[in-house]
């Protein structure tokens, strides 16, 4: 049997940290398991260029209206692209649709895998106008590697329906695909209490987690504003994950007077998410429409539900699909009256909070298996190649 090599590309870092940089490492750890060695995946990220390269192109500039990171680390990452390696390469796996050219410069056939909207993340996170010239570039570019990409895989139902809207493509040709966790990796933890003394919090604490990247769409203030509305010290928040809304995170806790209540781990490496997990006793994912970004399937939910932890999230996007059929509880949004209700209601009955625990794990085993998901990149993989080769 012919070993092919798929190139797995994105212009972001990898590793990082993400659910985006997650879904690649699930992807180069079960990819070749998986087909049985037929497929052996490589990674080409903004992460293989040089210190100086990363940082030359991050500098803030516009470039004939696309933000000038995304012009120079696709200009670096084609003159990184080695005849031997595209020799060996019949098809790309392309992360993001700004990285779909680097399969256009090689003359290979794609396969775009959205996890996000490029334009509404980069307005998002007032890089630039919403709407403005630099934002109808980039959705240009999603619309033209939509439209070139011989399959689309969206990890939410909302994500298909808006790339449908803009590009007007077939749609047999985009497949809705959510995230996926390894339940081996993330399992329940039976002694939880221990748990909680080998990471040096108190057993008798209430730990809640928020494992999510500190950015608006993320909403993490309504989950401090919802802990203030409680007034119960023995509930702690952990925070892991950083970004450019620590610090007036940190200055809200302070203002609330809930230092001794929320600890900011920072980011963490994604390995020892399974741990800190284990030892929490809920997880919430607070996440706000922002600028037309609004929550897909989150891995990290995904995560929580397959530790068995109960999960309390924003009604809007692909936590809905998630969490429905009692699987978790919804809240609306941008709302930490109805989330510190959801939040009490589970302190208060904890066999309620157990129930929704053993429905989530059940619910990922069932509909998100890592097999099930290998499986259908593996099926698109085969019948792109077989269209391109004839064989």
């Amino acid at each position: 049997m012919e070993k092919k090599q798929i190139l797995i590309t994105t212009i972001g870092k990898f590793p990082h940290v993400g659910g985006k940089s997650v879904h690649i490492e699930t992807l180069t750890r079960s990819l070749p398991k998986a087909s049985n060695g037929k497929f052996s995946p490589k990674v080409l990220s903004f992460s293989d260029l040089g210190p100086f390269v990363q940082t030359f192109c991050s500098l803030p500039r516009v470039f004939k209206d696309i933000p000038l990171d995304f012009v120079l680390r696709r200009y670096f990452l084609k003159k990184h692209l080695g005849k031997e390696i595209l020799s060996q390469v019949p098809l790309f796996l392309v992360q993001e649709s700004s990285s779909f050219q680097l399969a256009e410069y090689a003359g290979k056939p794609f396969i775009l895998t959205v996890h996000g909207s490029s334009c509404d993340e980069y307005a998002s996170s007032k890089a630039i106008p919403f709407g403005g010239r630099s934002y109808k570039k980039l959705l240009q570019e999603e619309i033209e590697a939509a439209k070139r990409a011989a399959f689309v895989i969206t990890v939410d139902t909302n994500l298909k329906n808006q790339i449908l809207e803009r590009s007007h493509i077939d749609g047999s040709k985009v497949t809705v695909l959510p995230n996926t966790v390894d339940t081996d990796v993330f399992s329940p933890e039976m002694n939880k209490k221990a748990q909680k003394e080998a990471l040096g919090l108190n057993p008798s604490d209430f730990v809640t987690v928020v494992v999510r990247r500190l950015v608006p769409k993320n909403g993490v203030q309504f989950a401090i504003l919802a802990l203030a509305k409680l007034q119960q010290k023995n509930v702690k928040l952990v925070v892991a994950g950083d970004g450019p809304e620590r610090k007036s995170l940190e200055e809200l806790v302070a203002q609330l007077h809930l230092e001794d209540q929320v600890v900011f781990l920072g980011a963490i490496q994604h390995h020892r998410t399974p741990e800190l997990l284990r030892c929490a006793d809920l997880c919430l994912i607070p996440s706000v429409p922002d600028q037309n970004v609004v929550e897909a399937t989150s891995i990290s939910a995904l995560e929580a539900m397959a530790t068995a932890l109960p999960v309390v999230a924003s009604g809007i996007g692909g936590l809905k699909e998630l969490l429905e059929g009692g699987a978790g509880v919804l809240v609306p949004p941008a709302d930490p009256e109805a989330l510190a209700a959801a939040w009490k209601n589970i302190i208060d009955n904890p066999v309620f909070g157990e129930s929704l625990g053993v429905k989530a794990r059940a619910k990922v085993l069932q509909e998100y298996s890592l097999d099930k998901w290998i499986g259908t990149y593996i099926d698109l993989i085969e019948r792109t190649i077989e269209a391109s080769t004839g064989r």
